[in-house]
């Protein structure tokens, strides 16, 4: 009983806001051929749940007719990990994803930051470069003057979030029910170390 009560205790700490709408856009490119326009998918306004908020269905404009270029974007409320999905081999010089106009299920929760947990979404070993602003990211992968191949791969992030100002330093603190059960949490254990009744 110690233990599941030390565990509740500390697992209720680690909880933070989940993003609940966005925008969703993505970029394949080959500036340096063609008119040097992108190949774009979109998808306004979305609604994160079950399923990728950005796939096959969010077409836009290829103006220079390229073939591939599609990469689907799913982000996961529970564990705030966002997945780009590849779903070609084509070659390509720039990749690009925006989530903007981020809505979170907290009033005043930001975006902190950012984090890589693992990456083939291309077969090129490039860093993707990461941005961010309080309610908005960017992740660009750019290989100019030469190309990259989508390798049919996928991309991990984790978005870390709080409460307040980006400029501010990171601090989970407790909701009030978090608070409470790791109150009783330690209510039990006192009881059972100390016989307290």
């Amino acid at each position: 009983m110690k233990v599941f009560a030390l565990t509740l205790a500390l697992f209720s700490l680690s909880s933070q806001a989940a993003l609940i709408r966005a925008d969703f856009r993505t970029e394949s490119n080959l500036p340096d051929y063609g008119s040097g326009q992108p190949l774009v998918y979109q998808s306004l306004n979305q609604t994160v749940g079950a399923g990728y908020e950005l796939d096959s269905a969010d077409f836009v404009q290829n103006p220079d007719g390229w073939y591939g270029g599609v990469v689907w974007v799913d982000y996961d409320p529970a564990s705030a990990i966002i997945t780009l999905w590849s779903q070609d081999y084509w070659d390509f010089q720039t990749f690009d994803v925006w989530i903007s106009n981020i809505q979170f299920d907290v009033a005043g929760e930001t975006i902190a930051n950012v984090v890589l947990l693992s990456d083939n979404l291309i077969e090129e070993a490039i860093a993707p470069v990461v941005s961010i602003t309080s309610n908005s990211l960017h992740i660009a992968y750019d290989y100019r003057p030469d190309t990259f191949l989508f390798s049919g791969g996928m991309a991990k992030f984790k978005m870390e979030s709080r409460e307040g100002d980006i400029t501010q330093p990171l601090v989970n603190v407790p909701e009030p029910l978090t608070a409470l059960i790791m109150l009783v949490g330690l209510l039990v254990i006192g009881r059972q170390q100390y016989g307290i009744k």
